[in-house]
């Protein structure tokens, strides 16, 4: 890409960037709720939503080399 082109997301990209930032947004709410006096209930039901997040971020990260893999195998 060139200086002075226009940029544009792929729509993986745009995805990767809304999971990214509801991973932040767990966290926030986390730090947010350190001294609440739920605290442990509150988080027990954040942990599986983040790691839930984490694994479609990891498997579209991946997803590229799934595709290649699939596609070898044929």
């Amino acid at each position: 890409m060139a200086y002075g082109e226009k940029y544009e997301e792929t729509p993986k990209q745009k995805e990767q960037f809304r999971l990214w930032s509801a991973m932040y947004q767990i966290e926030n709410i986390r730090k947010l709720t350190e001294n609440n006096e739920y605290k442990q209930f509150i988080h027990m039901h954040l942990n599986p939503v983040y790691h839930e997040l984490q694994r479609q971020l990891t498997n579209l990260n991946h997803s590229d080399n799934i595709t290649e893999e699939t596609k070898d195998k044929k």
